[in-house]
């Protein structure tokens, strides 16, 4: 009997070991600011978000992601419509991809507007490669223009991890911090 709870003791201290090096080693950093209140309107207008990372087209992705995130969390949103670029010049001008965005919003009904930035979306060098994800989200009255809600957060997942799903953790971790009231 001795020797059964000795052994249980001892399996119990290697899984709180195995938890506390997992969350040791788990590198994530998130500044959520305050939730503004959000009015029950649903409609939102994803914008081009700034590609501040060496990993062309990293914005676009993101963007996406994004965009099914708030869909799953009842927000009807839209997208600002994508150019048809064919030259890799065009493909790569954030510049010009964002005023035909803005020409666009100004026709466009909606309460909230949601942009940012991509800072780092890249696999690490190493044996193991893991995914690197730098995002900054920030929402912004239609209207007024005025910025209502400001969060950035970075994640560095493990080796067998895909860049998209550490991409997806860092958008929900910063979506958690927004009280978008329930669908009605």
């Amino acid at each position: 009997m001795k020797h059964t709870s000795s052994l249980k003791r001892n399996i119990c201290k290697n899984i709180l070991l195995a938890w506390m090096v997992i969350n040791l080693f788990s590198c994530s950093q998130y500044q959520i600011s305050k939730s503004p209140g959000i009015k029950e309107s649903r409609t939102w207008i994803v914008m081009p978000l700034e590609n501040n990372s060496n990993q062309p087209l990293a914005s676009e992705k993101v963007e996406a992601i994004l965009g099914a995130s708030l869909f799953s969390l009842g927000v009807d949103v839209h997208m600002y419509p994508k150019s048809r670029a064919t030259d890799l010049v065009s493909i790569l001008d954030n510049q010009t991809r964002k005023i035909k965005a803005d020409e666009w919003l100004v026709t466009q009904e909606a309460t909230y507007v949601i942009t940012g930035s991509v800072n780092e979306w890249q696999y690490k060098n190493g044996l193991d490669g893991e995914p690197a994800v730098g995002i900054t989200l920030e929402l912004i009255d239609k209207i007024s223009k005025i910025s209502l809600w400001k969060s950035n957060g970075s994640r560095s997942g493990w080796g067998r991890e895909s860049l998209t799903g550490a991409g997806q953790i860092v958008i929900e971790e910063l979506l958690d911090g927004l009280n978008i009231p329930d669908e009605q």
